[in-house]
């Protein structure tokens, strides 16, 4: 009972979230144009939905709204529909990989004084208290599918404030459902251009996604982003440790 309790939170925001993985494909659609005809397109992202439709009642449940990371696995699993649906098209992991990490691109864009409003929220002692607080209560370990993080005071100078992940629920679920592959591109395309975006200043040396056995945020508000796997730019470096 309880089970499908925690599933229905998913089923009975099908709708919601439907149309959050429409929006997504409208930014998804302008880059498919430079590779696909529009009917072929048109297909695609019609095949994307229905599977995205398919995967809603398999989401891991990790405390509903209030659990921040909810909506980044939303977003995932709509990533995870576009990966199967891209390959089914004879789509490389590394070119679906480029979609992906472009859509994010135009998802942000906005004007440049608007992103940094948002940025704005990002930081200061009170969201870096949210952080805090979420990093101990991850320790818990309330829900197998959630992430687990300690949380890491920054000194003002290097970073703002950081923490190491040790649990992904991203990788988690891709894993279950056998979509390893992409889960490296997903960290690059999500984490990537939302910090670039929003003057989050991360910069990331390593990640569960790699093998390594944790990934390690840390934050400076106004720095330039900097993720390892794309130090030399498109595509990513990947690495296995």
């Amino acid at each position: 009972m309880k089970t499908q309790q925690l599933n229905n939170y998913y089923i009975s925001k099908k709708s919601e979230l439907l149309k959050g993985h429409d929006k997504a494909s409208k930014s998804l659609r302008k880059i498919l144009a430079s590779h696909f005809d529009d009917n072929r397109a048109s297909t695609i992202l019609m095949e994307a939905r229905q599977e995205f439709e398919s995967i809603i009642p398999k989401i891991p449940y990790i405390g509903g709204d209030e659990n921040f990371n909810t909506k980044n696995l939303i977003m995932a699993s709509s990533c995870l529909a576009i990966y199967r649906v891209l390959k089914a098209h004879g789509k490389s992991v590394e070119e679906i990989g480029r979609f992906i990490y472009e859509m994010c691109e135009v998802l942000v864009d906005y004007p440049k004084f608007i992103l940094r409003l948002i940025g704005r929220l990002k930081y200061g002692k009170r969201y870096e208290k949210k952080i805090k607080e979420w990093a101990i209560e991850s320790q818990k370990r309330q829900y197998p599918g959630d992430w687990v993080s300690a949380f890491v005071e920054g000194d003002g100078r290097e970073f703002d404030y950081g923490f190491d992940m040790t649990e992904c629920g991203i990788l988690k679920f891709f894993h279950a459902q056998d979509a390893d592959e992409i889960t490296p591109y997903i960290c690059v395309s999500m984490d990537g251009v939302f910090s670039k975006a929003f003057n989050r200043g991360l910069v990331r040396t390593m990640t569960l996604a790699e093998g390594y056995d944790r990934c390690d945020f840390r934050y400076k508000r106004g720095r330039e982003t900097f993720l390892l796997p794309l130090k030399d730019g498109w595509p990513p470096q990947l690495r296995k440790h």
